[in-house]
């Protein structure tokens, strides 16, 4: 029987990942696998272990004393999975809710499918359970943009082909270990801390020659947006500066790693003119500081610089 580590990464969240582990206590039993949770308290003001223990004792809770980053968090996960010999990871928001089949139809899929390592379900919006959060994934080469499909609009048939696409989302990913283990696939990069680090080990794991699945009769639900948007409006908006920091050099990071050498100059050229709009309308909102974060984020992203990173991988992971 094949067993299937699944992994949440918890920063000041305990409020969202109660109710996703008991979505995931609901999972359809089955004689094919087994599962266990682990959940990975990444720094949280107040530790969470006593928590979910008093409601969940058979989940496995490490803490970090310091915010890791959400790629390390997800690391200390997977480390364990692989040590511990599982043969499946799931990484799995923890601001989400599953239906009790979802786990079962990734699991049949890539099971038949031996060319595909790694998959990701269909993602609603908690919120709204007919409308589309993913419904799977583009990324335009010429220009260097990615692009989630169906976002915002409502669910249909039209959303209910299984299909191979260039890069999956860290909100769910169901990885086959055998990529770390047998493959030499590395995990999840952790300079890129948080954003396109889903992307930029999705790129690494179709060059090792797998393909990534979009399973739509697998669902689960998000609310999106939980651990970076603010319930306090301030004159820098709901995102803090440092998101929007992360997001822009990170997307340096995966251009100036996988764009093409004879593609640069139309990826170089819309880069600019992103760029620049994104620092015009900052500057029309008046929002000083989310404009300094584009303007430090394009020098380290073109230096190749993590010295604005305000994270520590060195802290001690401890079991609880």
């Amino acid at each position: 029987m094949k067993r299937i580590a699944v992994i949440l990464v918890d920063w000041n969240g305990i409020e969202v990942t109660l109710p996703c582990l008991q979505s995931l206590n609901a999972v359809k039993p089955s004689d094919k696998f087994t599962i266990e949770l682990i959940v990975v308290d990444n720094g949280s003001t107040i530790p969470i272990a006593e928590r979910i223990k008093n409601k969940y004792r058979d989940v496995i809770v490490f803490r970090s004393e310091e915010n890791l980053g959400f790629a390390a968090g997800c690391n200390v996960g997977i480390r364990y999975a692989i040590e511990s010999r599982f043969d499946y990871s799931l990484l799995l928001n923890n601001d989400t809710t599953v239906e009790p089949e979802f786990l079962n139809h990734l699991y049949d899929y890539i099971e038949m499918n031996p060319a595909v390592g790694l998959a990701q379900p269909k993602i609603l919006f908690q919120h709204d359970k007919n409308l589309i959060w993913n419904a799977g994934n583009r990324f335009n080469k010429w220009i260097g943009l990615t692009s989630t499909k169906g976002y915002g609009k409502k669910n249909s048939d039209k959303y209910d082909s299984i299909t191979t696409m260039p890069w999956a989302t860290g909100c769910c990913m169901f990885i086959n270990n055998k990529l770390f283990t047998e493959y030499g696939l590395g995990l999840l990069n952790e300079t890129y801390e948080t954003y396109y680090e889903d992307v930029e080990f999705s790129f690494r794991l179709r060059e090792k020659g797998y393909e990534i699945a979009y399973v739509p009769s697998s669902i689960i639900y998000h609310i999106a947006g939980y651990s970076v948007n603010s319930n306090k409006e301030t004159q820098e908006g709901r995102t803090h500066p440092f998101v929007v920091y992360l997001h822009s050099r990170n997307r340096i990071f995966l251009l100036r790693e996988f764009s093409t050498w004879y593609l640069f100059p139309t990826v170089v050229l819309f880069q600019i003119v992103y760029y620049s709009l994104l620092m015009l309308r900052f500057l029309l909102l008046r929002r000083p500081k989310k404009l300094r974060a584009v303007l430090r984020s394009i020098l380290d992203g073109i230096n190749n610089s993590y010295d604005s990173m305000n994270r520590s991988f060195s802290s001690p992971i401890v079991r609880c």
